[in-house]
């Protein structure tokens, strides 16, 4: 047996016990090292892996919320199919299945782990299976899990933070060193009439390095989502299916304006001012979907204060949860206090109490109360004490808004650099190609003289063109795709970033391509008149 929390004496010192306490955590990580087998599949199963890694605190927090019902594991394991969680959700459904079907518990456990992608899950269900053979208790069990875990989560949250510090600056350098190469690898080419073919080779090089980034970013980002996946307000329903089809449509759009630009089939002018208007559907359902979002985060921000309320009405007046809700109803909870008042009526008018939560979570479309109400409706069903479950959701709670906050302040560094350095690097390759463009005029104007100009060769213009526009493409998406990742997948970033780096990339390069060419006009570089000797 391992040594946890509740099994330290009374009389340890705290700081004694904080120690033993992150030893146990380590000695559990060291046992579940990875093998190579299970890199590789953490590689070819990111996705799932990263989610599974994400949702376990939060599966254990309704684990432990339902077993201080004293239940049996065989009815944990049944209160864990009617969860939420997606893919763990399917491994529980699949143990209640066999079980059904007449295989024993452990049995089931075992069958159903090997499936299990995260070594971790494999791991808890292998000791479930143990505990469930030997009739261990439940509620030791999975507090033990629970604080062990939490503790290793705290601490890979706390690692992946710094990591992705590191992982922004290296980036910001990238970025604007990747841009500056492929500027001079174009100025020295001008001036020296060799080397323009580098160009090929150094451009895709350049968004090579950017996508590896952006897959790294991928990896150790964390997950942290705003609105609920499952019940959510009809508006909100709609605005997200919107998002995705604008920003499937934006993104089609802007390849074949980009395909045409390439091909010479549209006019210059016209094809860079038309790329910048192809992000504004994206740019503007972005912006009204994170309004949208910004609610929910208020509503987040008073949730704990609401839960622990509640449960302290349920565990101290005993009373049912509609004398609850009318009790706290007086209470003001900010924006959050005319869900509880409505919530508290329809309990009042003998509405059910799963139809009267599920209309709270519907209304308030969140994913932080819909995970946390969940877990206090199953638990409050078993009848399990609220003086015990109703503080262990306030802290998950209290977790996840301070882990956001965390996500928020790396997220905001990453804004800070790339936001504004985006169309910066963008004016100057429309600066740098409008010079190009009028010495190239210049240099065929001496050639066309006569006059031999051994130090520049013939430039094409349009080809240097063609891989700007390349570069620009890529630079929008993956740059786009980095801040959806950096800020946890939440919804509607992407759509936004994707439209404000397509909008303000390619305005920016067509006001300085034109506006700098029309300066080198206006002084006379282009009337220049080379006269032979």
């Amino acid at each position: 047996m391992t040594l946890v929390a509740e099994e330290i004496p009374p009389w340890m010192p705290q700081d004694t016990k904080e120690e033993l306490k992150l030893l146990e955590a380590k000695k559990i990580k060291e046992r579940s090292k990875l093998s190579l087998r299970d890199r590789v599949l953490a590689l070819r199963y990111a996705r799932t892996t990263k989610y599974l890694w994400h949702t376990m605190p939060f599966f254990l927090m309704y684990m432990l919320a339902c077993a201080y019902a004293d239940i049996s594991s065989l009815e944990l394991v049944r209160a864990a199919a009617r969860s939420k969680f997606e893919s763990i959700t399917k491994f529980m459904k699949k143990i209640s299945l066999l079980v059904e079907i007449g295989v024993d518990l452990p049995r089931s456990i075992e069958i159903t782990r090997k499936e299990a992608r995260l070594p971790y899950l494999r791991d808890f269900l292998q000791r479930f299976a143990q505990i469930s053979k030997i009739g261990e208790d439940v509620v030791a069990f999975l507090n033990k899990e629970y604080n062990t875990f939490m503790i290793m989560y705290s601490s890979d949250a706390e690692r992946s933070h710094t990591r992705l510090r590191r992982f922004t600056e290296a980036y910001s350098a990238i970025l604007s060193s990747g841009v500056l190469i492929v500027m001079i690898i174009i100025f020295s080419g001008m001036i020296w009439g060799a080397g323009l073919e580098m160009i090929g080779v150094t451009v895709p090089g350049v968004i090579a390095i950017y996508a590896f980034f952006s897959i790294l970013f991928y990896v150790y980002s964390p997950l942290v989502r705003l609105v609920s996946c499952g019940e959510r307000s009809e508006d909100l329903t709609r605005l997200l299916k919107l998002d995705k089809l604008i920003l499937r449509v934006t993104l089609a759009l802007n390849i074949c304006v980009l395909v045409l630009l390439v091909l010479g089939l549209l006019p210059r002018d016209f094809g860079l001012v038309l790329e910048a208007f192809t992000g504004l559907p994206a740019l503007l359902i972005g912006y009204f979907g994170l309004r949208r979002t910004k609610k929910i985060e208020v509503l987040d921000e008073r949730f704990p204060e609401f839960i622990t309320m509640l449960a302290t009405s349920l565990s101290t007046l005993g009373t049912s949860l509609m004398f609850a809700f009318q009790d706290i109803a007086r209470l003001d909870f900010g924006k959050l206090s005319s869900y509880v008042k409505r919530t508290a009526a329809r309990l009042g008018l003998g509405i059910s109490k799963n139809t009267s939560w599920s209309s709270f979570k519907k209304e308030t479309s969140s994913e932080l109360i819909r995970i946390h109400v969940d877990a206090f409706v199953e638990a409050n069903s078993y009848g399990a004490p609220a003086k015990l479950y109703g503080p262990l959701i306030t802290n998950s709670a209290i977790f996840l808004l301070s882990l956001r906050k965390r996500v928020g302040e790396t997220a905001a560094l990453m804004k800070g650099i790339v936001v504004p350095m985006h169309p910066v690097l963008c004016a100057i390759m429309g600066l740098v190609m409008a010079i190009v463009g009028t010495f190239a005029e210049l240099f065929k104007q001496f050639q066309a003289s006569g006059i031999a100009v051994l130090f520049v060769g013939e430039l094409s213009v349009p080809l240097i063109s063609n891989y700007i526009y390349i570069l620009m493409f890529a630079l929008s998406l993956i740059n786009a795709f980095i801040l959806y990742e950096i800020t946890g997948e939440q919804e509607f970033n992407m759509a936004f970033y994707t439209g404000l780096f397509i909008v303000s990339g390619w305005m920016t390069y067509y006001l300085f391509l034109t506006m700098v060419a029309n300066y080198l006009a206006y002084i006379g570089l282009s009337r220049i008149a080379p006269v032979p000797f």
